[in-house]
């Protein structure tokens, strides 16, 4: 038991050693999520690379988002199936929370030579929104971010932001209502970027991918890839696989999803468009 706890805990400094963490802050993070710092602001910035920072609060599922996508880089394994020649893309983020995933993924992006011109953050929570609209600023973004305090739907409506009990990253889309919260078609987000620009689609929007998917022929011929954090709980693999199947194109899925797991990471790459009539979607699993 000790000595699976000793792994753990190097496992995590290595992680934190590697991340893209300020040489500085890699110590205050490393202090921080061994409890070993006291500091009682409210809100503590963490320097990166390259001058820019993100701000995380205190007692929120903050730490849990950064840990798992700055530390952990949930998102890069699907990254990196990427081609290498792409050069130039639109990053949509939906459930975009405080930043941080834009931010990740156009940095992570920007390592391997492709530029994110456009990043579309879609969030619906007014608390995250708002310090999402700081992180892109300190994260040096902003100028090419357009933040939209929104759900992504099928289609124009309202709804109210729904508490799923998890905390300020488990925001979710509520019944339809006639007035709340904006819900905008994704189609018509997508419609909005460089044209001949391919377009990365990041998804985590707390079972809200169900509907999405549901309606992919309304948005599938805009969309290239898709990071996707799938809550099975909403959506199954088998019913995803089966949108995939019905589709318009050729779909790779890219991972796969441990027996009984609630959530799991997908990149979807959009191939050529099919024949009428004909049904194809291709599974490369992986594993680690």
């Amino acid at each position: 038991m000790a000595l699976g706890r000793l792994a753990k805990i190097a496992r995590k400094l290595r992680l934190i050693a590697a991340s893209d963490l300020a040489t500085r802050d890699k110590f205050r993070y490393a202090m921080r999520w061994a409890g070993l710092s006291h500091r009682s602001a409210d809100v503590i910035t963490y320097r990166l690379r390259a001058g820019a920072s993100v701000a995380l609060r205190k007692g929120t599922t903050d730490y849990k988002v950064f840990d798992e996508i700055f530390v952990e880089r949930v998102y890069a394994r699907g990254l990196a199936r990427l081609p290498g020649y792409l050069g130039h893309v639109t990053l949509i983020d939906l459930g975009a929370y405080t930043g941080l995933s834009s931010i990740a993924i156009a940095r992570e992006l920007a390592a391997v030579g492709t530029v994110v011109d456009e990043i579309f953050a879609v969030e619906p929570d007014p608390d995250n929104f708002r310090v999402l609209s700081e992180n892109l600023r300190t994260a040096r973004l902003a100028n090419c971010c357009t933040a939209f305090r929104a759900f992504a739907g099928a289609e124009h409506g309202f709804a109210e932001v729904q508490d799923s009990g998890n905390g300020a990253w488990g925001m979710r889309m509520g019944p339809p209502s006639e007035s709340g919260t904006p819900v905008f078609p994704l189609a018509e987000i997508a419609k909005s970027a460089q044209i001949d620009t391919p377009i990365v689609l990041k998804c985590d929007i707390e079972g809200g991918e169900r509907q999405l998917f549901l309606h992919m022929r309304d948005w599938e011929h805009l969309i290239h890839y898709v990071l996707l954090e799938l809550h099975t709980e909403f959506l199954s693999v088998r019913e995803l696989s089966a949108c995939l199947e019905s589709s318009g194109f050729h779909w790779t899925m890219h991972g796969t999803a441990a027996e009984g797991a609630g959530i799991a990471f997908f990149l979807l790459e959009r191939g050529l468009a099919l024949p009428l009539g004909v049904s194809t979607m291709r599974c490369c699993s992986s594993t680690g």
